[in-house]
Order: structure tokens, then sequence, then C-alpha cells
């Protein structure tokens, strides 16, 4: 049995809520004027786009004020382990900015489109002195535009999201974050879903952005993401130095990192799979699925993301994904399972007879040849001499369960073979997949980015990843 296990829900945009007890916002090196809702427009007139303009800001509206007892109360919202007398080091509150930058998209023939994205800036009001810049990769949040994790409210009441605990954790310690949305959501550009070289420009150019908008950017960073975001910042490690970044990169953290092969989701339109547009449980699973192989094709043949649905489907399954963040009533009108919307050369010969087939894996049509290539583009190998890398990983994960888990090591492990490059697994044995990001494991990353950045002491280890786990899970793991 080959199963999937997703979670996500849909971004809610809510009016601002400031605090002005913090006072008046920090200034920066570039006028902040811009309303909220202006962010997510594209303006006219910028220059062409060349590699000098990366990272270029075009927008910024002050947003959020949070106090610190606002942010104890909202770590204690989204982690019930904790009440807000309770919770971990809270040394500041912060100001948050909704920015807007310009980055660069996959490579096709040598070129690369033009790519914009908007971003959180946080910059708390007690900033650990000489802290790095931290860059926060997100988790899976749907690739609609209204699915911006950077138009929710961190201000607002508690939602299910993944996305705000880490921000708070990581920002009320004292570090200045900045926290991109990706491209293709608020500009009329495709999303790109696991595709790790757009995903690592996005964050690569968040070092240029921030470097452009602060008054006194830190010279060294660290990379964090979670989920997806765990994805993101692997793949800007493998691609930090090919398309360079501000700064010196010292510590790369993901937690519950996909770094497992995107055969995977191949494999979740099979029968193997078993997974049912009508099973809760699996809907999110599946859009994941759609998301990967619309983004992954029109990304690299613009125009034809949609030939990996059935031609009478393309445009419901399109907007499935495009209008809406994780809707389970729609994907139902469908079909009753993924093969029955997928393009059945998708689901036969690319997910079954290439990503499941454990005994005689057959890649040599033309579409396995093709997804195969992608799939090897989309987990790149890691670079061998660059800063430590610390993984967290949850015994109760359904998503990166620890088969997985196991998958992904091993090919880090492959990677970094023979290089200077430590890469350290932590293992939480009563966290799931959302749960990594709260409780105790964010107290020690704080601590871990102080001590890489030359401003703490070393925290010591952490809890070990279990030996003799069996990368499981997709069968082929290409």
């Amino acid at each position: 049995m080959f199963a999937l296990i997703g979670c996500g829900d849909d971004a809610q945009v809510k009016p601002d809520a400031i605090d002005y007890t913090l006072g008046e916002a920090p200034a920066l090196a570039m006028p902040c004027a811009d309303q909220r809702d202006a962010v997510y427009t594209l303006p006219t007139g910028l220059p062409a786009m060349d590699d000098s303009h990366r990272g270029d800001v075009f927008h910024c509206a002050i947003t959020e004020k949070i106090t610190v007892p606002d942010i104890k109360a909202q770590i204690a919202a989204y982690d019930e382990a904790f009440s807000a007398s309770t919770v971990p080091t809270v040394n500041s509150g912060f100001w948050t900015y909704r920015i807007a930058y310009r980055t660069t998209r996959v490579t096709i023939s040598a070129a690369r489109a033009e790519g914009d994205t908007a971003a959180v800036l946080i910059i708390p009001a007690k900033p650990l002195a000489g802290a790095p810049l931290v860059v926060f990769g997100h988790g899976s949040t749907g690739v609609a535009p209204k699915c911006a994790p950077s138009r929710l409210d961190l201000s607002a009441a508690a939602t299910d999201q993944d996305y705000p605990p880490m921000l708070y954790r990581l920002a009320s310690y004292g570090y200045t974050v900045i926290a991109p949305d990706f491209s293709g959501y608020s500009y009329g550009q495709p999303p790109g879903y696991f595709n790790a070289e757009d995903e690592a420009h996005a964050i690569l150019d968040a070092t240029r952005a921030a470097a452009k908008i602060l008054p006194t950017p830190p010279d060294k960073v660290v990379f964090v993401g979670h989920s997806q975001g765990g994805h993101a910042v692997l793949a800007a490690q493998s691609y930090s130095k090919s398309y360079g970044m501000q700064g010196t990169l010292v510590g790369v953290a993901a937690f519950a990192p996909l770094w497992m092969s995107m055969s995977l989701w191949a494999a979740a339109t099979t029968g193997a799979a078993n997974l049912m547009t009508a099973n809760a449980a699996d809907v999110n699973a599946i859009l994941y699925a759609m998301e990967y192989a619309y983004s992954a094709g029109e990304l690299r043949d613009p125009g034809h993301g949609v030939d990996v649905f059935q031609t009478a489907k393309q445009t419901a399954a399109k907007d499935t994904i495009l209008n809406e963040c994780y809707d389970g009533a729609k994907l139902q009108t469908l079909g009753a399972t993924p093969a029955d919307f997928f393009e059945m050369n998708y689901v036969n010969n690319v997910g079954a007879a290439c990503a499941v087939n454990p005994f005689t894996p057959d890649c040599t049509s033309a579409e396995a040849m093709l997804w195969k290539a992608r799939w090897l583009e989309d987990r790149p190998p890691l670079d061998k001499s660059s800063a430590p890398i610390i993984l967290f990983f949850g015994a109760m994960d359904t998503l990166v369960t620890t088969g997985r888990a196991e998958c992904g090591r091993k090919k880090i492990a492959a990677d970094l073979m023979g290089g200077t490059t430590t890469a350290t697994s932590c293992y939480n044995d009563v966290a799931a997949h959302r749960d990594i990001i709260r409780g105790s494991d964010p107290e020690y990353l704080n601590k871990w980015i102080a001590a890489k950045g030359g401003v703490g002491a070393d925290p010591g280890s952490c809890p070990e990843f279990p030996a003799g786990r069996v990368c499981q899970t997709p069968p082929n793991d290409y």
C-alpha cells in the first residue's frame, strides 16, 4: 500500500491590527509608504530584468506591530503545550512589513524569466546583537494567489496554518526575518511548487532584498524552512554558489523537509496510492500532486502545464488549484480518484511503471524519461563545502514519515560524502508534521542559529534520528 497524507488550509486576509505601544516602526533604507494591498500589484515601468536587478524591492508597506505579551499569547494559541505564562524565550516585540521584490524563475535554454514575490519582513524591537539574518521558507499553503502566506495577518487570531508559529519564535528571539511567498502567487505568474531552482531563487534573492531595504543588513545568513520550505532551503543551499546571494551562509535548518524523490507526486495518481477525492484525509495529498505536476510542466514548457490532465478536465483541474487553496468539494467534481482526471499516460507510464513499480521500474517511455529528468532536477545535489545543515523530524509525522525522512537523509549523506558540510538529524518522538515547528524544537533552533552566527553558546546535541530506518516510498527513490 502506498499512502499520502497532507496538511494545509486557506490563507485568511484580515485587516491590519497595529499595536502602537512599540512606538514608530524603524526607518528603512528606502521609503516604505505603500498600502498593504498595493504590495500585491506589479508596477509598470520597472527596468528590464537582468541579474543586477535581483532583489530589487518595488513595494513596501508597514503592517503589524506586535508586543511581547501578544506574542506570548499567539504562541500559546498555536501550541496547546504552552500557556502565555509558560512559553519559551520571548525577548522582543517586533514590527512587520510587507515587501515585494524581483527574482527569477527556473532556467530554460540558459535564460531565466523574471519572477516576483511578496514577503514578510520582521524587525525585532530588541534585535540580538550581531545575529544573522534568517530567511524562512514556508510549508504548503496552496498555490492560488489568495493562498500567499504573506497575506496572513500575524496579529489576528490563531488559525490552523503552519506558517506563523515559527515567525513568532524566530523574531521574538531577536532575529530579523524575511519570509518570501515564493514566485507565482500575486503577479499573474505560474506557481513553482516544489521546483527546486525556482524556490531557491526566491530564497537567495531574499538576501539581496534584505540588503537593499535594511539600513544595516546582517553580514551572515541562516536559511530555515518547514515541509515545502525545508525543500526550498535545501535547494537554496545547492544553488547558493552558482546563483549567488548577499551575505555569508552560516547555517541551514530544515524541519520535516520533503527531500525524497518528487516521483512521490506521480505515484500519488496511481491505484497503489489508493487516494480518493471523497476521503478528507486524502484531499491535500491529491492537490499537492496536482500542484506539482502543473507547476513542473508549466514552468519548463509554458502553456503546457495542463497537459498532465485529461483534455476534457484541463480547465476544471487548473481552476481547482489556481482559484482556491484546499477545496475538497471542488476536487470531488473532477472524479473519484486522481486517475479519473490525470492524463492516462502520466498515470500509467510515469506513475505506475516508472515511479511505483518496485521490481522492474520502466522509465523508457517518452513521458517517463521527461518526468524522471524533472524529478532529478527538483532534488539537486547539495554543496559539500558549505555551511552546516540541521534537520528536524517527528516520529508522529504522517507526511514525512521516518521512512521518507530516511530517503532524504540517505540522499543528503551521499551528496556530502567526502566534503566539509555537516548534516545533523534531530528527532522528536512525539511530534507530528506541524508540531515539529512548535514545542521545544524552535527553542533549540534559536540557540543553534545564535551559535552558528557567533553570538551564542553551542546548545549541545539534540535527540538523534533512530538508527536502522529504511528508505520507504516512493519505491524508486530517483
